[in-house]
């Protein structure tokens, strides 16, 4: 997994995220609403860690939505043949905040 921070400020943080070919993205929950875009990419599963049922969706280039925030702990896998990239601004609650926080800093 790549990830590159474009911007990080006290109001949002625009980040930019890459999973090669099978490759997951590490256990998170996600703290505020947030903006994607799809830069590249052919399939993509979210996994649940308590085991609920998952998701699994095509994306293309230029698929961009608003997403809320997630309380689970998930993680994304690229399931498709070619790299998954992705752009996302999150719009933070709080200066400082880590809009994804790993299940061992989650308070």
């Amino acid at each position: 997994m790549e990830l590159e921070t474009i911007t990080d400020n006290d109001e949002l943080l625009i980040r930019r995220m890459t999973l090669a070919p099978g490759e997951p993205m590490y256990w998170h929950t996600d703290r505020c609403r947030r903006f994607s875009v799809v830069v590249q990419g052919e399939e993509l599963a979210i996994e649940y860690r308590d085991g609920s049922a998952g998701q699994r969706f095509p994306v293309s280039n230029g698929l961009c939505g608003w997403d809320e925030p997630e309380q689970r702990v998930h993680r994304a896998v690229n399931v498709g043949g070619v790299a998954y990239t992705e752009i996302v601004t999150f719009y933070k609650n709080h200066a400082g905040e880590d809009p994804q926080p790993r299940p061992d800093a989650i308070a």
